[in-house]
């Protein structure tokens, strides 16, 4: 009898063990997480036995996070809480599953069954509505942005065309600027050339008398500003003869000098370095004259 009557004292002073299911939020859609926990109290003195395993969910059910066990004392009593994330795939009034908690108690072994929670789960139908709604189906593509690969490809070019115009535009001013420094030859100087050229190779007898006849015809229609250039010789001294924008003794050398030239030019005879010479003078005496010597 008092043995009884002490256990019955530390059941009474300590408290006996109570378990208890919470749902947070109370109210969620489908598919929407919820927080299951499992709260658990007993007497200090007491030792609370939990599974390893949790029951089984039936396949309404979707585990998003397993058991976390949180453990406390508060007010003279261990404090055990089991948390759950789970979300439901059916509607209706619903808990997940039933956990019974073994308590070794000094008065002996206690089984706990949990005061259990409902979760209200919303559907996704209307208060009016008795079928699925139809399926949405997919969403319309977004519209194409405009392509810009042509941008790039422009820019390609522009660079490209740089790259070669710029090389080009130094080289042409290089080039006109040698042009401005150095005047072209007079004729005169056209003629010493000549001469040079043929005193070193008397065998270019033929071209000089070709050129020498070129360089007097060129130099003159320039003068005149009269071309020419697709006269023959002999209708060539005859209009220059009577053209009195040349000085009387330029036209005369001209025309001794085409006139001496014809054998060369049309009959194929080769000319002696005499002839050649002589015919040097006369085309120096032809562009000696004031008007064409500059």
């Amino acid at each position: 009898m008092i043995a009884v009557f002490w256990l019955a004292l530390c059941v009474l002073s300590t408290g006996a063990p109570s378990a208890r299911w919470t749902a947070t939020p109370a109210r969620a859609r489908i598919g929407e997480p919820v927080e299951w926990k499992l709260e658990i109290r007993a007497p200090l003195s007491s030792d609370v036995l939990l599974p390893d395993k949790d029951p089984p969910l039936d396949p309404s059910w979707l585990v998003l996070e397993p058991r976390r066990v949180e453990r406390a004392e508060r007010e003279g009593e261990r404090v055990i809480d089991l948390v759950w994330s789970l979300a439901s795939l059916e509607p209706g009034k619903r808990t997940p599953f039933v956990f019974d908690v073994p308590v070794e108690a000094p008065a002996g072994r206690v089984m706990l069954t949990p005061a259990s929670a409902e979760l209200d789960v919303l559907g996704e139908l209307g208060a009016n509505e008795d079928a699925p709604r139809p399926e949405k189906g997919f969403l319309p593509l977004p519209p194409e942005a405009p392509s810009r690969v042509w941008i790039a490809w422009t820019v390609l070019g522009l660079l490209a065309a740089c790259g070669v115009a710029i090389p080009l535009a130094i080289r042409w001013r290089r080039r006109a600027a040698l042009r401005r420094r150095v005047p072209p030859p007079t004729a005169l100087e056209e003629l010493a050339a000549l001469e040079r050229a043929f005193a070193a190779e008397e065998a270019r007898g033929r071209e000089t008398v070709f050129a020498l006849t070129h360089l007097v015809r060129e130099r003159t229609d320039a003068f005149l500003k009269q071309p020419r250039a697709a006269l023959p010789d002999e209708e060539w001294i005859r209009v220059v003869a009577g053209d009195a924008g040349l000085s009387a003794p330029a036209r005369a050398a001209a025309q001794r000098l085409l006139e001496r030239a014809d054998a060369v030019k049309y009959a194929q005879a080769t000319p002696s370095r005499f002839l050649v010479e002589e015919l040097c003078a006369d085309a120096r005496a032809a562009l000696a004259t004031e008007e064409l010597a500059a």
